[in-house]
Protein backbone atom coordinates (compact mmCIF):
# COMPACT_ATOMS: atom_id res chain seq x y z
CA UNK A 1 0.00 0.00 0.00
CA UNK A 2 1.31 3.47 -0.83
CA UNK A 3 1.74 5.49 2.39
CA UNK A 4 2.99 8.96 3.30
CA UNK A 5 5.87 9.15 5.75
CA UNK A 6 7.60 12.07 7.44
CA UNK A 7 11.18 11.97 8.65
CA UNK A 8 10.96 12.82 12.35
CA UNK A 9 14.68 13.49 12.87
CA UNK A 10 16.90 14.32 9.89
CA UNK A 11 20.12 15.06 11.83
CA UNK A 12 23.00 12.63 11.17
CA UNK A 13 25.55 11.30 13.68
CA UNK A 14 27.78 14.36 13.17
CA UNK A 15 24.94 16.78 13.92
CA UNK A 16 24.36 17.85 10.32
CA UNK A 17 20.78 18.14 9.04
CA UNK A 18 20.27 15.90 6.00
CA UNK A 19 17.59 16.14 3.35
CA UNK A 20 17.46 12.67 1.76
CA UNK A 21 16.45 12.13 -1.85
CA UNK A 22 16.03 9.04 -3.98
CA UNK A 23 14.88 5.53 -3.29
CA UNK A 24 15.53 4.40 0.30
CA UNK A 25 14.76 1.09 2.00
CA UNK A 26 12.07 1.25 4.70
CA UNK A 27 13.00 -0.80 7.77
CA UNK A 28 11.55 -2.05 11.02
CA UNK A 29 13.41 -0.09 13.73
CA UNK A 30 13.34 -3.05 16.14
CA UNK A 31 14.99 -5.56 13.80
CA UNK A 32 16.81 -3.26 11.37
CA UNK A 33 15.50 -5.39 8.50
CA UNK A 34 13.89 -4.02 5.35
CA UNK A 35 10.14 -4.64 5.33
CA UNK A 36 9.02 -7.43 3.00
CA UNK A 37 5.40 -8.22 2.12
CA UNK A 38 3.83 -11.68 1.77
CA UNK A 39 4.80 -11.77 -1.94
CA UNK A 40 8.47 -11.07 -1.19
CA UNK A 41 8.45 -7.43 -2.33
CA UNK A 42 10.78 -5.10 -0.39
CA UNK A 43 9.53 -1.74 0.92
CA UNK A 44 11.15 1.42 -0.39
CA UNK A 45 10.47 5.12 -0.78
CA UNK A 46 9.32 6.20 -4.22
CA UNK A 47 10.04 9.89 -3.71
CA UNK A 48 11.21 12.28 -1.00
CA UNK A 49 11.08 16.06 -0.80
CA UNK A 50 11.24 18.74 1.86
CA UNK A 51 7.78 20.13 2.60
CA UNK A 52 8.28 23.78 3.56
CA UNK A 53 4.62 24.21 4.55
CA UNK A 54 4.93 21.54 7.25
CA UNK A 55 8.68 21.95 7.84
CA UNK A 56 9.55 18.28 7.38
CA UNK A 57 10.89 15.83 4.83
CA UNK A 58 7.97 13.95 3.25
CA UNK A 59 8.32 10.54 1.60
CA UNK A 60 5.97 8.23 -0.26
CA UNK A 61 6.64 4.54 0.32
CA UNK A 62 5.14 1.17 -0.42
CA UNK A 63 4.52 -0.74 2.83
CA UNK A 64 3.15 -4.20 3.62
CA UNK A 65 -0.44 -4.15 4.93
CA UNK A 66 0.75 -5.16 8.42
CA UNK A 67 2.69 -1.86 8.73
CA UNK A 68 -0.02 0.47 7.37
CA UNK A 69 -1.12 2.26 10.53
CA UNK A 70 -0.99 6.00 11.05
CA UNK A 71 1.50 6.81 13.78
CA UNK A 72 3.59 3.69 13.09
CA UNK A 73 7.31 4.32 13.71
CA UNK A 74 9.70 2.96 11.07
CA UNK A 75 13.12 3.97 9.75
CA UNK A 76 14.91 4.57 6.45
CA UNK A 77 18.57 4.19 5.54
CA UNK A 78 20.40 6.97 3.70
CA UNK A 79 24.15 6.86 2.97
CA UNK A 80 24.76 4.33 5.74
CA UNK A 81 22.79 6.18 8.42
CA UNK A 82 19.36 5.36 9.78
CA UNK A 83 16.69 8.03 10.18
CA UNK A 84 13.37 7.60 12.01
CA UNK A 85 10.14 8.06 10.06
CA UNK A 86 6.46 8.00 10.97
CA UNK A 87 3.50 6.88 8.87
CA UNK A 88 1.19 9.91 8.62
CA UNK A 89 -1.10 8.88 5.77
CA UNK A 90 -2.38 5.73 4.12
CA UNK A 91 -3.42 6.11 0.51
CA UNK A 92 -4.31 9.71 -0.34
CA UNK A 93 -4.14 12.11 2.62
CA UNK A 94 -2.90 15.69 2.32
CA UNK A 95 -0.63 16.87 5.14
CA UNK A 96 -1.13 20.58 4.55
CA UNK A 97 -4.68 21.94 4.59
CA UNK A 98 -6.47 18.56 4.73
CA UNK A 99 -9.90 20.26 4.68
CA UNK A 100 -8.94 22.21 1.52
CA UNK A 101 -9.89 25.48 3.24
CA UNK A 102 -7.06 27.60 1.79
CA UNK A 103 -8.44 27.91 -1.80
CA UNK A 104 -11.85 28.87 -0.41
CA UNK A 105 -10.57 31.67 1.82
Amino acid sequence: MLCTLVITDNVDARGVARYPVGILPVMDPETGETLVDELGRRSYTTSIAFGPSIGRNIALAYLPWAYCQEGRKLSVRYFGETYPVEVVGIGYKPLYDPENAKPRS
